[in-house]
C-alpha cells in the first residue's frame, strides 16, 4: 500500500499548497484511490507538482458531506471521466454550522446534476466490497456515545434543522498483504466506534495502519489520555493523523505513543 495526502491542512514541501480540508491518494490492490477531495482544486496542483497522474484514478470515496473533504469534487470531475465515485445519498444534504447564531452552508454542490456524469456516482447505503479487499464501511456501529464535539453542525431535515447524526459518514478499509489499512475522513461518529466497526466486521483481525482525521477537541481532548487507553485493543502499529486531529491532539498522541504517531501533512508519502 502506498499512500500520499494530497491536501491537508499542514504543508510542508516547496511549491506545494495547503488548505483546511484532507485528500489521500491510495494505491492498493491493484488500484488508485482518492479518499476525499479537499476543497478547493488544490488537490489536483499539488498531485501535479508531486507528479502524481490523477486522470487514472479507479476509485473516489468521499466520507462525508462536507465542503474540506468534496469540494474539490468537481475539478477532479473535469480531468476524470473514469473513476467511479461512492458516497452516501445523505452527503448531499445541506448542511451547515452555526456560529453566533449565523448560519454557514458547510455541504458541497455541484453545477450538475449526478446523472450528467455518466453513471460515475455509486450512490450507496450499506457496507460494499468495491474491489477485491477494499470496503466501503457504509454502517458505523454505536457501541459508545464518544466525546466529540459536533454541536455546531446541523442538517436540513425537509424545513427542520436538527442537530447532524452524521449518517452520511463511512469510511475505508483495506485487506493487503496480510495488514489491514483503516482511513477515515473526520470520525464524527467517534474514532473508538469506527476502531470497534472495524474490527468487528473485519473478522476480528487487527487494524495495523489508520489514516485520516480524528476530530480531537473540546471535552474529548481534556479526557483523551483516558480515551487513548481503549486504542490498545486494535493492535493498531502507526497512526498516521491529519486535519481535524488538531496539532494540540497529535502532539498528545505523539507523545503517548512516540514510535506509532505520524502527522500525513500535504505532501506526506508513505509505502507499507
Amino acid at each position: 500500500m502506498e499512500l500520499v495526502t494530497l491536501i491537508d491542512n499542514v504543508v510542508y514541501g516547496e511549491g506545494l499548497v495547503g488548505e483546511h480540508g484532507s485528500s489521500f491518494l491510495v494505491k492498493a490492490k491493484g488500484k488508485k484511490i482518492l479518499f476525499d477531495t479537499g476543497q478547493t482544486n488544490a488537490f489536483i496542483k499539488n498531485a501535479g507538482y508531486l507528479a502524481e497522474d490523477l486522470t487514472d484514478v479507479d476509485i473516489v470515496v468521499l466520507s462525508h458531506g462536507h465542503y474540506d473533504h468534496c469540494g474539490g469534487l468537481e475539478a477532479f470531475l473535469n480531468i476524470n471521466h473514469t473513476a467511479k465515485i461512492y458516497l452516501k445519498p445523505k452527503a448531499f444534504g445541506i448542511k451547515l454550522s452555526i456560529h453566533d447564531n449565523i448560519e454557514h452552508f458547510i455541504g458541497f454542490k455541484l453545477s450538475k446534476p449526478i446523472s450528467a456524469y455518466s453513471n460515475a456516482f455509486i450512490l450507496i447505503e450499506d457496507d460494499l466490497e468495491v474491489s477485491e479487499g477494499i470496503h466501503l464501511i457504509a454502517n458505523i456501529n454505536t457501541y459508545t456515545h464518544d466525546l466529540v464535539d459536533t454541536s455546531k453542525f446541523f442538517v436540513k431535515d425537509t424545513m427542520n434543522l436538527i442537530q447532524d447524526p452524521f449518517n452520511d459518514e463511512l469510511f475505508l478499509l483495506i485487506n493487503e498483504d496480510d495488514k489491514t489499512f483503516l482511513f477515515t475522513g473526520c470520525s464524527h461518529k467517534g474514532i473508538l466506534n469506527i476502531l470497534k466497526t472495524a474490527y468487528e466486521k473485519n473478522g476480528h483481525k487487527n487494524i495495523q495502519y489508520v489514516f485520516g482525521g480524528m476530530h480531537f477537541s473540546g471535552q474529548l481532548l481534556r479526557h483523551l489520555d483516558q480515551y487513548l487507553m481503549q486504542f490498545k485493543h486494535f493492535g493498531i502499529e502507526s497512526l498516521y493523523v491529519n486535519h481535524c486531529t488538531g496539532i494540540d491532539g497529535y502532539f498528545r498522541l505523539k507523545i503517548k505513543y512516540p514510535q506509532k504517531v505520524n502527522y500525513a501533512f500535504t505532501g506526506f508519502h508513505v509505502e507499507l
